[in-house]
């Protein structure tokens, strides 16, 4: 007996459309793997369908992590005295938690609404960031402390994602040794402004699905993220 779709109003277009790319996507695998292949294929249908999951991880830990993680490049960087914080936050400055337009719905069943402008944000997911500016630092110091910085990162294990001197806002990206909470993928960066003399250090995490009992707020983001302390030494002034 054959099904059929309801083709009225709006629900039954996009029925359709689910249903032309499902049979395209099919007979696509069957021309290309065959039958025998298609078996195979067919046992991964749920996981591309439906998405792979995002990593979980307690987002309170991850932020207390990645907080640790700008300490260690602020201590290499073993900056000179007169280097202080900006006196208001800049930027992405302090812990964050970015919701919205970062982690979206995976798999195919999502595709239509990735479609849209605004994408589909999966639900309970966040990128979870930590970043402080630095504020009286001279070319020279920036040169300097960028130098400092990298021999003494990379003889710890990190690795250098890229480095970019010549532009106009210059820039160092790492990535560390080893993942944080939840084995999540981890990088660390610094930003030079020549012209307001000022160094941005921040690490970031990967996408991450918050861990069962996480509390948030009406927008989505995690209510008990740390207090950034990093750099512990300018902090306590």
């Amino acid at each position: 007996m054959t099904k059929r779709v309801r083709t009225d109003g709006r629900g039954g277009r996009k029925a359709v459309r689910v249903a032309l790319l499902t049979t395209v996507a099919g007979a696509a695998v069957l021309g290309t793997v065959g039958y025998r292949g298609a078996v195979t294929v067919a046992a991964e249908v749920p996981r591309v369908w439906s998405g792979e999951p995002y990593p979980v991880a307690d987002p309170a830990a991850v932020a207390t992590h990645l907080d640790a993680r700008t300490q260690a490049v602020y201590d290499a960087l073993a900056l000179p005295p007169g280097v202080a914080l900006t006196p208001a936050p800049v930027g992405d400055d302090g812990i964050t938690a970015r919701v919205q337009g970062v982690c979206h719905a995976r798999g195919l069943e999502h595709l239509l609404e990735s479609m849209n402008d605004g994408g589909a944000d999966q639900p309970r997911t966040a990128v979870l960031g930590a970043h402080f500016t630095l504020a009286g630092v001279s070319p020279t110091r920036w040169t300097e402390a960028l130098g400092r910085a990298r021999t003494t990162l990379t003889a710890q294990g990190w690795t250098v994602v890229s480095v970019d001197e010549s532009a106009p806002v210059p820039s160092l990206s790492l990535a560390p040794p080893s993942d944080g909470p939840g084995s999540l993928a981890e990088g660390a960066s610094l930003r030079y402004d020549p012209v307001a003399r000022t160094l941005t250090v921040g690490a970031g995490a990967e996408c991450s699905r918050f861990t069962d009992g996480t509390a948030v707020d009406q927008a989505g983001e995690p209510t008990a993220l740390p207090t950034p302390t990093a750099p512990k030494q300018l902090r306590a002034r």
